[in-house]
């Protein structure tokens, strides 16, 4: 065996001079700055927004079949979890065939943050919410069957047909994959999608479809009306094939959420409207949302209230997508989702996560978000930001709410048209992010460069560093990194390669964790990265240039890890001192 202190100090003595970077640094997911604050401070979101009013101002004038200004109501917010900033932009564009609309006819007349919408499937994230209010996420890996008595009787007899093809194995569906769209089971039962609900027999034949008899047992003997009670909702899942097998594909199911909603009310004793309402409606102050019933006199009702759905009410599936809300209502929940107010840190972290990958690149699947992920270009790095979102869509309405957790802000939208040209939720989150989100990055790295960046060091043991921001790299960079007068820039990287001929980089990144004392003052600790940047880009089948997850933490020293670093920062905000762990030294910031 090859004396491994020999190995090192060859390694060491090899270091090749440092020359121009070339590769792409590689960032750990998550935030690369710390989250940005006081956005009215920020030049970036003050160019941003004002660059997003003149593109609304423009929009709203838009009548063209693609936005149908003139008939299609819409409000915007974006908020953050910064107690200097909560709501960071509004936006509201009331048609001026609603304005115009007759006075005696029900809802507002103008549209603003306190109008109430319905949400669609939007209320799936309530209904989570709710779940994990209530019981958190203990049971998600438990079967369905242990809580919901029908699905349980349906896999005995499932179990003795042994058919796949024709029954859900419903002992293997969990209560998460109900809330992650992993079941395989139907999309819905006798409502959204069900012909012989919304046409005739003769229109159907004449669509080419086969005509039912009326004492088929599968044709359906409730739905859109008259509603399912629970009996009626099981007998006709119980029929329907399944889609998948158990955690095979997302497939998006709101029967998922129905038989949620039963099974945390066999746990709890309670009905889900109440829980929701003591869990989630009360404590946040929500009092322009409702689970079922708005009042009229407070929402947006265009053309005939009948035909907006407005009235009409989903029954026992309402966890999938009858509510009602406010952008301003939607705010305060975006922000209690962010800042934990309601649940466990560990909790919220763990619900913000994907539950399985879609077959786009840039999509996962969540609890019950759509997740996507955003590319930032960067020159010299590469920089993903994760967005959570839940889309809906019922009569008239259409919504949305996006959570960007590297940056504790997010926004919702809410619409309103008797003919809501397609796409239009998302077409407006478009239209949001692509001038929100750089200038949010920009925002978090502008506040990093102020408080972070400068000179630091330790005359004792002639130690020192530089900490600089880069507009085309991710994260802190450090430079001129001397331990003891040592070279500690080069060395650290070629301690992580296991290789000399470096050309090294070390960018630092917050982890969020820190200690806050009693006085205000508090200790933040970032984690480095240690790369070779002269290293060739990869993309190829299995290789990849961004794996600097897996060494992380990977050079430690009398236990404490190398790339470990704490920052000091007084009760003002004023950063004091960086100290590495490993090296035992504390360096002060000149």
């Amino acid at each position: 065996m090859r004396n491994p202190t020999r190995r090192l100090l060859l390694l060491l003595a090899a270091v090749t001079a440092r020359t121009a970077l070339a590769s792409p640094n590689c960032p750990p997911l998550g935030p690369v700055f710390e989250k940005p604050q006081n956005f009215n401070s920020s030049a970036a979101i003050r160019s941003a927004l004002a660059n997003l009013t003149q593109a609304l101002t423009a929009r709203d004038r838009d009548n063209s079949a693609a936005v149908l200004a003139n008939t299609t109501s819409y409000s915007i917010e974006v908020f953050s979890t910064s107690g200097d900033t909560p709501v960071v932009f509004s936006w509201h564009h009331t048609a001026s065939a609603l304005a115009a609309s007759n006075s005696s006819a029900a809802g507002v007349k103008r549209v603003d943050s306190s109008t109430v919408y319905r949400l669609g499937s939007l209320t799936k994230v309530f209904a989570v919410y709710t779940w994990l209010a209530q019981d958190g996420d203990a049971k998600w890996n438990e079967p369905i069957t242990k809580y919901v008595p029908e699905l349980a009787a349906a896999a005995e007899r499932a179990k003795a047909e042994n058919d796949p093809v024709k029954n859900v194995p419903w002992q293997d569906v969990t209560i998460g994959a109900l809330a992650s769209q992993l079941s395989g089971a139907i999309r819905d039962y006798g409502l959204l999608g069900e012909l012989s609900q919304q046409i005739n027999q003769s229109t159907a034949v004449s669509l080419g479809l086969p005509p039912l008899n009326s004492s088929d047992p599968m044709l359906n003997p409730c739905g859109q009306w008259p509603l399912c009670n629970r009996t009626q909702f099981f007998d006709g899942l119980l029929q329907a094939y399944p889609s998948y097998a158990p955690f095979t594909t997302p497939a998006y199911t709101n029967t998922g959420f129905q038989v949620l909603a039963y099974a945390l009310e066999s746990i709890k004793g309670k009905s889900f409207k109440s829980m929701m309402q003591d869990s989630i409606l009360s404590p946040l102050g929500l009092n322009r949302t409702y689970y079922d019933s708005a009042p009229a006199e407070q929402g947006v009702i265009p053309g005939n209230a009948s035909d907006s759905t407005w009235y009409y009410q989903l029954g026992d599936e309402s966890p999938a997508g009858n509510m009602y809300s406010s952008v301003g209502d939607l705010s305060v929940l975006g922000r209690s989702i962010l800042g934990s107010s309601l649940l466990a840190p560990a909790l919220s972290r763990r619900w913000l996560k994907p539950a399985a990958l879609t077959s786009e690149p840039v999509a996962s699947v969540g609890y019950p978000w759509g997740i996507r992920r955003v590319i930032l270009p960067l020159a010299n790095g590469k920089r993903t930001v994760d967005a959570y979102n839940k889309a809906g869509r019922i009569g008239f309405y259409s919504s949305l709410i996006n959570l960007l957790p590297d940056y504790d802000v997010g926004f919702s939208v809410l619409i309103a048209g008797p003919a809501i040209p397609g796409n239009s939720n998302f077409n407006l989150a478009d239209f949001i992010g692509v001038r929100l989100v750089p200038a949010l990055e920009a925002a978090a790295r502008e506040q990093a460069n102020a408080k972070y960046a400068g000179d630091y060091r330790s005359v004792s043991t002639n130690s020192s560093l530089r900490l600089t921001t880069q507009d085309d790299r991710p994260g802190l960079g450090i430079e001129n990194w001397l331990s003891n007068g040592t070279d500690m820039q080069t060395t650290a990287v070629v301690l992580a390669a296991g290789y000399t001929g470096v050309q090294p980089s070390i960018r630092l990144y917050p982890t969020g964790l820190e200690t806050v004392r009693a006085d205000g003052s508090r200790s933040a600790a970032f984690k480095a990265t240690f790369e070779d940047v002269g290293l060739p880009a990869r993309n190829d089948m299995f290789s990849t240039d961004c794996g600097s997850w897996v060494t992380l933490t990977s050079v430690t020293y009398g236990t404490q890890s190398l790339d470990e670093f704490v920052f000091e920062i007084d009760r003002a905000g004023k950063v004091v001192s960086i100290e590495s762990p490993a090296l035992r030294v504390v360096m002060q910031k000149t």
